[in-house]
């Protein structure tokens, strides 16, 4: 896989400031971070990054920021809860976190009745779970838009508090007006690798070994 970097800001041309070579496994989300650090090295580094869904992740816009003061920009991807894809059910954001007092509101104003840390296992990653009572939950066919619990109330899994609110900082963003027009810069990448698929054969390696394919 070839990765690559380049400016984009009106009115100066598009320039490559850093190409990445990867073996076709290597999942692009996993090359954001060393090529951020690549144009560090190279004292050239963006005040705005922008990405595309793939490389968008709470952590990421957080590590961006504190360790090369960068912003990560970007679409960012669904909500991977079941709640996102259903009419009518409620996913996260719509729900309100109120990190002070610890306490997570539903949208039909019910708070939260547990606040507790809690460590994803898949991703080896700290967070919260939150719990709502039974009670609170809605009976019938509302309640299967809002849990899929039969005998408790609601659970939500949450980051910490700063990754939570940058990736939800990002979201706002991306769906402003400013947002809409800072996304345009990422057409330009894609106008710069269409020449190099058509014209010099991009998507095909001539050669063998990583220095020369680089």
């Amino acid at each position: 896989m070839v990765h690559v970097r380049e400016t984009g800001a009106p009115p100066a041309p598009h320039l490559l400031t850093h190409v990445h070579t990867t073996p076709a496994t290597v999942h692009e989300a996993q090359c954001t971070a060393p090529m951020q650090q690549a144009l560090v090295d190279k004292d050239m580094p963006p005040r705005e990054h922008l990405v595309d869904a793939a490389a968008i992740a709470a952590e990421w816009l957080v590590d961006s920021r504190e360790a090369h003061g960068m912003i990560g920009r970007g679409p960012t991807r669904p909500s991977p809860g079941w709640q996102a894809q259903v009419e009518g059910a409620s996913p996260i954001d719509q729900w309100t976190v109120d990190w002070d007092r610890q306490v997570v509101t539903c949208p039909q104003g019910k708070g939260s009745a547990m606040w507790a840390a809690h460590v994803d296992r898949t991703r080896d990653r700290p967070g919260l779970m939150v719990a709502f009572r039974t009670q609170d939950c809605p009976d019938g066919v509302a309640r299967s838009r809002w849990t899929r619990a039969e005998s408790t109330g609601r659970r939500l899994h949450l980051p910490p508090q700063e990754p939570y609110e940058a990736l939800q900082a990002a979201r706002t963003w991306y769906a402003s007006e400013d947002g809409r027009q800072g996304d345009k810069g990422r057409a330009g990448s894609e106008g710069t690798l269409s020449p190099g698929v058509r014209a010099f054969g991009l998507r095909r390696t001539r050669y063998r070994g990583w220095a020369k394919t680089h």
